[in-house]
């Protein structure tokens, strides 16, 4: 692994290159992570200190290290990436004339995040009115100094019906959160540096690619048979699998299949489930909605189970970076046969004095 500091200016400064061990993990929608462990020598302090920024070579991530700890004659330093800065900023929005959540719809949930970062932390606007002319905020200090949006994704849904809700907090626990929520990667990188025209940071939305069956891509497809991924692990459970709903509200009760098309279920093959849904009144005025959503909720909490779980294998035909990439969605299949999507959702490369590793972390999608 190559690892180098930066400067305040995000210029190349003193490479790393004597440490006992060292792990960089890049995610998808949330923040990664680095951690090394060197010798404990007044160098290493020195230049290894809290709030200096790392960098890998064939990597446009940027990390900020936090965290210091001498045991034993080694030192762990533990920093994350440049889009967990952003907890350093906070999500404000004027509602009506007084601050609440940040909410917007009508848009795809990657640019209403784009639009928020840009208005945080970019170019933010003073609110102004009489119930928040004594909000003290200092706006220009709360801009991160050139730092722009760089490509913004635009897919998913953009009507109405796509109403995405940020609360007051740190903004990147809500961008995060999100995020996560809609399958969608974010990163803030370095796009470039110079001594004389200066550095310039992007703030961007993506979506990874669709490598399963039935997309336009070509199908990556990870099996035991083929050795191409590692330790596998496989769930399948009818515990809780529900096929029938009543939904209870106001001593109205109506019945929902979980397959209308299908026959309805008899015998043993029958799972019925009773749904009170008092606590979700307020979501629809309208009756026959309100009882088809809750019965969606219920049937979703009570789903037959399939779930896979594993690591590609270093011996797969599919190499990452290559035939898939951060964020992109491919297909595991089990030892029972079970085939399921799965999403990229970190990449790791290691090194200590078993050599160097790099693997992608794959989470199935529900």
């Amino acid at each position: 692994m190559d690892l180098y500091t930066l400067s305040s200016n995000f210029l190349p400064s003193v490479d790393i290159d004597q440490f006992v061990s060292a792990i960089w993990t890049e995610r998808y929608s949330a923040a990664g992570d680095v951690q090394l462990v060197v010798p404990a020598t007044k160098d290493n302090i020195a230049t290894l200190a809290d709030g200096t920024f790392l960098g890998l070579r064939g990597s446009k991530e940027v990390m900020i290290l936090e965290t210091q700890s001498i045991e034993n004659g080694l030192m762990t330093i533990v920093g994350s990436d440049l889009l967990s800065f952003l907890r350093n900023r906070y999500v404000w929005s004027l509602n009506s004339g007084e601050i609440g959540d940040y909410v917007s719809w009508g848009y795809p949930t990657g640019k209403i995040i784009a639009d928020l970062v840009s208005a945080m932390v970019i170019a933010p606007v003073p609110f102004s009115g009489s119930s928040v002319d004594n909000l003290n905020l200092n706006w220009d200090a709360e801009v991160i100094p050139y730092l722009s949006l760089g490509p913004v994704d635009m897919s998913g849904p953009s009507d109405s019906t796509n109403k995405v809700t940020i609360p007051i907090g740190p903004l990147y626990d809500g961008i995060s959160k999100a995020a996560t929520d809609a399958g969608i990667g974010l990163s803030l990188y370095l796009e470039s540096a110079d001594r004389l025209l200066g550095y310039s940071l992007k703030f961007s939305t993506y979506r990874g690619v669709d490598h399963t069956t039935g997309s336009s891509f070509p199908l990556v497809r990870l099996t035991p048979e083929l050795d191409s991924i590692q330790d596998l692990k496989e769930v399948r459970s009818i515990q809780d699998y529900k096929n029938v709903v009543y939904v209870l509200y106001n001593g109205i009760v109506t019945k929902h299949l979980l397959d209308p098309t299908a026959p309805e279920p008899e015998g043993f093959d029958r799972r019925v489930l009773i749904y009170d849904a008092a606590s979700e009144a307020d979501a629809y005025t309208n009756f026959t909605d309100f009882h088809n959503q809750a019965a969606k909720h219920a049937f979703a909490a009570h789903s037959y189970i399939q779930a896979l779980d594993g690591e590609s294998s270093p011996n797969s035909d599919y190499v990452y970076g290559v035939h898939y990439g951060l964020g992109d969605l491919i297909e595991i299949e089990g030892l029972t046969g079970t085939i399921g999507k799965a999403r990229v959702t970190e990449y790791i490369r290691s090194q200590d004095k078993t050599g160097e590793k790099a693997y992608p972390t794959i989470s199935v999608v529900t």
